[in-house]
């Protein structure tokens, strides 16, 4: 009997070191674990992990109908913040690398990879230094409305544990905002850095430097952005990674029916672009002929998303009106402005003998900017393709003239060598009632964008 006692006992200890007895409580969703860990070469670490979010099969649905990049063996994602408390042995952690999650529904646990592929719209936790914190997420393929997340791992005894977690309630929008979307200020949709330069309501959507537009249907209209990018992440940008959503309580838009870049002359076909590159896109998502509502315009783009209240009919930009004097410089160009007058008819330099000038219709006057332009880079460029003006409001808008004043008449093209220069004349012909309204011309100098002003 003695002898049964003692294996009795020596059993029970071995299962309590074991860890084998009744587990704890799973974590709530919010509330922090922590775990204390160990790496096979030395490496120690503490961390802080919560759940703060889930998304189930019909909310991954609504982003892939927002054309947001979510693969279809996709059924679930669970979202994870971890916060790095101590780390001695490396500069940084990759926990992906160390760390193994599994889901339940019923029976046994089903293990996931944590590999999220670059450009997914989900993006996992990043590799972490000492007191640092990221949000990432882990993608479920092989279960379907799990119940419980378990997370394995070595501790500091290299012993295998694992922690176990409630799965969150589903969120109530799929598309929670990182931070409020402002016009003229850059911000980073993780290393993406972004600027909104306007937000309008337009049937056509057209450049500032060349007479390239696309334009939709008549009686139709749509929310229009342009977007300045700067790729600063290790893979490509693709246009799965970028939709528009308008929300005004009653219906939700989403995606877009029109995504372009700015090229050299004309918008042009956006698919992607490389590392370390910059671009012009803009983006148009059509709404009701008749929509007049105010609601919650979403740009989301790179796994983040970013919101502000918009009303259809607002024209917002950040465009800074044109005055006399002004210098408005690229790393390409320099255009400085001498002149600006509102006139019927503009003469060339030299009116001496037989000379070309251009005259205003009858009731029309022409808009001129005057002023010298020059080529700031080492290659050879055309200034009417770099050069632009129009005026546009909601469904109306007039192209004008890029015009190069050269003795006794104009050029319409002109080639600079590196370093040259011109002077130039931006000209719009227009009605009584656009020139009431001359906030609505738009000067490109390069991708540079400027207001028409009074004269």
């Amino acid at each position: 009997m003695k002898g049964l006692r003692t294996i009795l006992a020596a059993l029970l200890a071995l299962t309590l070191v074991s860890g084998c007895g009744q587990k704890a409580e799973p974590i709530k969703p919010g509330e922090a674990a922590v775990i204390a860990g160990k790496l096979s070469d030395g490496t120690t670490y503490e961390a802080s992990v919560k759940l703060t979010g889930y998304l189930n099969s019909d909310q991954l649905q609504q982003l892939r109908n927002y054309d947001l990049y979510v693969e279809e063996a996709v059924v679930g994602a669970v979202e994870m913040e971890v916060t790095m408390n101590q780390l001695e042995g490396h500069e940084v952690l990759d926990l992906t690398q160390v760390w193994e999650a599994s889901f339940q529904t019923e029976g046994e646990p089903i293990y996931e990879s944590w590999t999220i592929y670059p450009g997914n719209w989900f993006q996992g936790i990043k590799p972490l230094a000492g007191q640092e914190s990221s949000r990432g997420w882990i993608l479920i393929t092989k279960a379907s409305d799990p119940v419980l997340m378990e997370l394995a791992y070595k501790d500091k005894k290299e012993a295998q544990k694992e922690i176990q977690f409630q799965i969150p309630q589903p969120n109530d929008s799929v598309l929670s905002e990182d931070a409020e979307l402002k016009i003229g200020e850059p911000f980073l949709a993780g290393k993406a850095e972004l600027t909104v330069e306007e937000i309008k309501t337009v049937n056509s959507v057209l450049m500032y430097r060349s007479d390239s537009g696309m334009s939709l249907e008549d009686g139709e209209q749509g929310i229009s952005l342009r977007l300045k990018v700067k790729n600063g992440e290790d893979y490509d940008l693709h246009l799965l990674l970028f939709s528009l959503i308008y929300h005004n309580g009653e219906d939700e838009i989403g995606g877009y029916d029109l995504f372009a870049e700015e090229g050299k002359t004309e918008l042009g076909v956006y698919e992607s672009f490389d590392p370390g590159t910059e671009k012009i896109l803009r983006l148009l998502i059509k709404l009701d002929a008749d929509a007049a509502s105010s609601g919650r315009l979403k740009l989301a783009v790179n796994g983040h998303c970013f919101g502000m209240d918009y009303t259809v009919g607002d024209d917002l930009d950040a465009y800074p009106a044109c005055q006399e004097g002004d210098v408005i410089e690229t790393a390409q160009e320099r255009l400085t402005i001498e002149k600006i007058s509102t006139v019927i008819r503009l003469d060339p330099p030299h009116t001496a003998g037989d000379y070309t000038y251009m005259k205003a219709d009858p009731g029309m006057q022409l808009y001129v900017v005057e002023g010298l332009f020059e080529n700031l880079s080492s290659e050879t460029i055309k200034a009417e393709e770099r050069l632009g003006i129009l005026w546009q409001e909601n469904s109306e808008f007039v192209y004008g003239w890029i015009m190069i004043p050269e003795g006794n008449g104009f050029l319409q093209h002109k080639a600079l060598e590196p370093q040259g220069q011109t002077k130039v004349c931006f000209v719009l012909m227009l009605n009584d009632d656009q020139l009431q309204r001359l906030d609505k011309i738009r000067i490109g100098v390069g991708d540079e964008v400027i207001k028409g002003s009074p004269s």
